[in-house]
């Protein structure tokens, strides 16, 4: 008759209580760690605001402050709109029989260009397209406001004397624009009629 081996089964056992030992930590850790994510955003609510609003979109999200580009500490954000939005546009039927030659079928077409500059705190930098939409381009201004609230508290937690020009968006004189906006247009972003009607609305009349 088959006998079990005393010490292979006490070694399994062993085994076993260490594999749900193991389990059992690794639970209880989740849980702590989800308990003090949950804590740390209810100091920091811009960080929650900031992920809602980089849902279905390729900005980057962020956790305890940190994304995966860098640290929102020490970062920037800023949102350029160049006039963007969603035009109406028309097509003719072919022939034009059922309308008299009027335009029939009509939708929407992207116009201008927005884009979502961020700098991080550990000197990366990315730049982001906007779909010109209105939910979209709600939710890119939305975004950098939250990036940028959540990089000034950062600074100010960290006893910065000067969180202000670390994190937040310097002014951008005419020219600053100016040069943003040409730059669109020489990557085909921005056509020259779009930028001459943004230049004219920045040097005013």
């Amino acid at each position: 008759m088959f006998k079990r081996d005393p010490e292979k089964s006490v070694q399994r056992a062993a085994e076993r209580e260490e594999k749900q030992r193991a389990r059992t930590e690794a639970a209880d850790k989740r849980h702590a760690d989800k308990e003090a994510l949950k804590d740390w955003r209810k100091l920091h609510p811009a960080e929650k605001t900031m992920n809602t609003a980089a849902m279905m979109h390729l900005w980057p999200s962020s956790k305890f402050g940190l994304t995966g580009q860098g640290p929102v500490l020490g970062g920037q954000a800023e949102f350029v709109d160049a006039g963007a939005h969603k035009a109406w546009t028309a097509t003719r039927l072919a022939g034009g029989v059922a309308t008299g030659g009027l335009s029939a079928l009509a939708g929407r077409k992207n116009k201008g260009a927005a884009v979502i500059n961020l700098t991080f705190g550990n000197g990366a930098a990315q730049t982001y397209s906007v779909t010109p939409d209105s939910t979209n381009l709600r939710a890119a201004n939305q975004y950098v406001n939250a990036f940028n609230t959540l990089a000034a508290q950062l600074a100010n937690e960290e006893g910065s004397t000067q969180p202000s020009e670390a994190v937040q968006p310097q002014p951008q004189s005419v020219a600053d624009e100016l040069g943003k906006l040409k730059a669109l247009v020489d990557q085909g972003v921005l056509t020259q009629e779009e930028f001459d009607q943004q230049k004219a609305r920045l040097l005013g009349p």
